[in-house]
Formats: C-alpha cells, sequence, structure tokens
C-alpha cells in the first residue's frame, strides 16, 4: 500500500470510528510516516544524551538478511500463523506454503495491532496500522529474499526474489487490476480496490471496539468505495475525494514535518588533520529543541523500536527457530 491508503484512508477510517481529529491525524501521520522512516539520524552526536533511531522501511532491498528480517516481516510483511498457512496453501498452483507467508488479517498481525491499541500510544497504533493493512496488500509474500515470492514476467531475471520486488508496485497501488500466476486460476485475477476496501473495514471493527463506539462500517467502506471510484480515476481526484470525506480539520501529510519539530540541523566545523587539507571543512549533525521528549517525532521512533520488539519476540523470532535459522537474532 502507499499514501493513498496508509495516510488518506487511515485518517477517514480513524475519524469515522470515533477518535477525535487531531488523533486521527497522529494515526494517520505514524501509519505513512512508517514507509517514510529511511534514515537513521544520530542527535546530539557524542554528548551523554546521544540517540539514535531505528528505521522501519528501506529502499535497499540489497541489505543484509538480518537487517531485512529486521524490517520487512516486522512492518510489512507479518507472518500468518501455522494453521493459517496451512490452510492457505491450496491457493498456489505449485502447492508450497512458507512458514513466513504473510496472510490477511492474520492472528499475529491482530494481536500486534491489539497491543498497540492497549499501549494507548497514537504512534504505536499508527505503525501497528500501517502492518495490518499490509497484510492485505502484501498477501501471499513473504519479507525476504525467498524464491517462493519470484513471478514470471519481465523482472524475474533482474529483481531479487524479495517481498513483491518480482511484481514491482501491482500489490500497493489502490485501483489496480493484476494477476498473480503463482495462484490457483480462480484466485489469480487480484483487484487491489476490493483488498483495500476489506482492510478498511477490518481496522475500523479493530477501532471501533478499542473505543466502544457502535458506528456503520458499511457505511464508512461505501463512502471509502465511492471516493476510490472507478478502476480508471486519476490519482489526483482520489485524493481530493478523500480530503473531503476528512473534512476542513485535513492536515496535509509532509515527511519531514515531526522532524523538523524535533531536531535542528547544526553545521559543525571540522579540526585541521594537517597535512595538504588546509580548507576548513563543516559537516551536519543533529541537536533536539526543547523537551524532545514530547515530541511526536521521538515519540514515533520510541514506538517504532517498541514495535519491532514485540514482533521479533513474539512472531519472528519464534518462526525463525523453527526455521532453523542460524542467525543472532539479539
Amino acid at each position: 500500500m502507499d499514501i493513498e491508503f496508509h495516510y488518506y484512508i487511515t485518517y477517514i477510517v480513524a475519524l469515522r470510528a470515533g477518535f477525535k481529529p487531531g488523533d486521527a491525524y497522529v494515526i494517520a501521520y505514524a501509519s505513512q510516516y512508517t514507509d517514510d522512516n529511511t534514515t537513521v539520524y544520530t542527535i546530539d552526536k557524542g554528548g551523554p544524551g546521544e540517540y539514535s533511531n531505528y528505521i522501519s522501511q528501506t529502499t535497499n532491498i540489497l541489505k543484509p538478511q538480518k537487517e531485512l528480517m529486521r524490517i520487512y516481516p516486522a512492518f510489512h510483511f507479518m507472518p500468518g500463523t501455522l494453521g493459517e498457512i496451512a490452510g492457505d496453501c491450496a491457493r498456489r498452483r505449485d502447492g508450497k506454503l512458507h512458514l513466513m507467508n504473510t496472510i490477511p488479517d492474520s492472528i499475529n498481525s491482530r494481536q500486534i495491532l491489539k497491543a498497540a491499541l492497549d499501549s494507548h500510544d497514537l504512534c504505536r497504533i499508527g505503525i501497528a496500522t500501517h502492518m495490518y493493512a499490509d497484510t492485505f496488500a502484501h498477501q501471499n509474500f513473504v519479507g525476504f529474499e525467498e524464491s517462493f515470492n519470484g513471478m514470471k514476467g519481465l523482472f524475474e531475471s533482474i529483481v531479487p526474489d524479495i517481498g513483491h520486488a518480482d511484481a514491482g508496485y501491482k500489490p500497493d497501488r489502490i485501483s489496480l487490476l493484476w494477476e498473480d500466476r503463482r495462484l490457483v486460476q480462480n484466485h489469480s485475477k487480484i483487484d487491489n480496490k476490493e483488498r483495500f476496501i476489506e482492510a478498511a473495514q477490518c481496522i475500523y471493527q479493530r477501532y471501533a471496539s478499542y473505543l466502544n463506539t457502535s458506528p456503520d462500517s458499511r457505511k464508512t467502506a461505501a463512502q471509502i468505495d465511492k471516493a476510490i471510484g472507478k478502476h480508471e480515476d486519476g490519482r489526483k481526484a482520489r485524493i481530493d475525494r478523500y480530503k473531503k470525506l476528512i473534512g476542513r480539520g485535513f492536515i496535509k501529510y509532509d515527511k519531514k514535518d515531526w522532524l523538523r519539530e524535533a531536531v535542528d540541523r547544526v553545521s559543525v566545523e571540522i579540526p585541521y588533520a594537517g597535512g595538504e587539507d588546509t580548507v576548513p571543512r563543516s559537516e551536519t549533525e543533529y541537536a533536539w529543541k526543547g523537551n524532545h521528549k514530547e515530541s511526536r517525532w521521538y515519540r514515533f521512533q520510541e514506538a517504532v523500536k517498541a514495535h519491532q520488539r514485540l514482533a521479533m519476540d513474539t512472531v519472528i523470532g519464534p518462526i525463525f527457530e523453527t526455521m532453523e535459522f542460524n542467525q543472532d537474532l539479539s
């Protein structure tokens, strides 16, 4: 999924389920920022309060397997349980199954979303919502390099079989119709709009249960369906309709907003080291602004660490042990 779901539709669903406008914005921002949090920053470097964040997405799919495991399965390709995976194997033409296969609305993804809701931490709720929503878009893929992901087509010999790399952006585009030829014929025709609306309904139900509200999920689903529109409708037209559903309190997404609120860029002079280099040099470092622990960027980064720790400890680590991976996951 991309920003259309992770920000706009999450924003709509949070509002309709009963979250206050400011809280709905934080949840939606955290959901989308999970994809944009791709840079490690070191704040107050060398000081007693030095701090570094974790990334929750990477554009470098060739990172070492250990690093990918901490990112892709935890935030974007949450595996289902053994029973769910075994029950899903007939959907593939080759009959294969994989212990790390992503299953939509899986027990594991629901439990991690529930833990986030129970924490009452809006950033954790947004991050877990992102993970949960991606189980619908990324179903039938695993979050690391594995032939199970391989698809016949143009990119087969060029792109490594990591996540849905072979399928390109097809699983993430909200109005796309496409074909997954790995699946049996009656499952191979994919309508992303159907998948995404189902994801929105499930998220709505989780939110409403948490808030103890009982609005009409069918009405919200119908509104989202109408906002997405026809498969041939353009992205701009859809986004305009999402904004209308959100209403006058809508806040535009800027992936640098929370970082700018929390952190200053500081130019630091590099001491002259001798030799032929006589030109003064400087480099950019980062320093906190004010009470950084109250900033949304800091709270988001701490939520990323909490989400990753829970996912690794309760889902991914145990699966690794079952698969007998000889890697240090500490």
